[in-house]
């Protein structure tokens, strides 16, 4: 059943409804129409959706005594819950101008009366655009710190990371390693094969190195050729161990595309971040760990030499 509101182009596609007959009281009217007056002013207050959330939740909480709210958008991977799930639900897929902004749920022990699924229709009006801004305001967030050719985090979103993962490493008095690599001979990839060839290979490249990694490790195409790996949680010893794999999986290319005309390997620096030490020091040591590979001949993992 669809559910046109008062906006020509809002619709809100009502998914389910529990058939549990309880005679429920009907909000105040003066409280209701308070707050449909205000909710969008409050709303207009935030762009972190999550946040947006919340700031909803809180205010309609009075009128439906709900116990849960779900939202979920499954194309932006995004699922986020407030309160605990109950068996009576308002279950909604909200669009606008035919744009999909996600399914939300509202839950609680009891069923929802006639005059308050109303009310929270009313009440997802004053949701939905707010609701695109902040999903719109994500999403420009996300491809400001994604590389557009490998779609991986690009050198800004590296620069926050790392920030982040060596504050959490020095107070928590944890192990932390980073790898800097990047694919030898890659100019002259492009000067005899051609730019088109050479963007296919950063992207085989990419996803070779992504594949090798453990969910926990972070990979960022930082510039050109060259890429970062963030490694929490992990010593030298563990760092070699991942440094060398990510060798390999490059090397492995060559012997499953006949068509290649060109050999494909990786140099890579490796660092272990020391106590007290900054960000930029620890990229500094496997920048330098990094041209030592090259220098030696490319295709190997050099450590620096401050953590032999």
């Amino acid at each position: 059943m669809i559910h046109s509101l008062p906006s020509d182009t809002t619709n809100l596609r009502r998914l389910e409804q529990n058939t549990v007959s309880v005679v429920t009281a009907k909000p105040a009217s003066v409280e209701r129409d308070d707050t449909l007056v205000k909710l969008p002013l409050i709303l207009q207050t935030s762009l972190d959706t999550r946040q947006l959330l919340r700031l909803f939740d809180e205010q309609i909480k009075p009128l439906l005594a709900h116990s849960g709210l779900q939202f979920t958008h499954p194309d932006n991977k995004f699922e986020f819950r407030l309160g605990s799930k109950r068996h009576h639900k308002c279950n909604y897929q909200l669009e606008i101008d035919r744009e999909y902004l996600g399914q939300i749920t509202l839950s609680r022990a009891y069923r929802f009366s006639d005059s308050e699924i109303h009310l929270v229709e009313d009440l997802l009006c004053k949701l939905v655009y707010p609701l695109r801004n902040s999903l719109q305001y994500a999403r420009a967030l996300d491809a400001a710190l994604t590389d557009t050719l490998t779609q991986l985090p690009n050198r800004q979103a590296y620069k926050n990371t790392i920030e982040r993962e060596v504050d959490l490493a020095h107070r928590l008095r944890l192990p932390l390693s980073l790898l800097i690599l990047d694919i030898d001979c890659f100019k002259k990839i492009n000067d005899i094969f051609g730019h088109q060839v050479g963007d296919e290979t950063l992207c085989r490249v990419a996803d070779a190195l992504f594949s090798s990694l453990r969910r926990s490790d972070a990979l960022f195409r930082i510039g050109g050729e060259e890429f970062a790996v963030v490694l929490s949680h992990s010593h030298h010893e563990a760092a070699l161990l991942a440094a060398e794999r990510l060798r390999l999986a490059i090397s492995d290319l060559n012997q499953f595309n006949i068509e290649q005309q060109f050999p494909l390997t990786i140099s890579i620096g490796l660092a272990e971040l020391c106590v007290g030490e900054s960000a930029e020091s620890l990229f500094l040591k496997a920048d330098e760990a990094l041209y030592q590979a090259k220098f030696a001949g490319r295709n190997q993992v050099v450590t620096s030499r401050s953590d032999i």
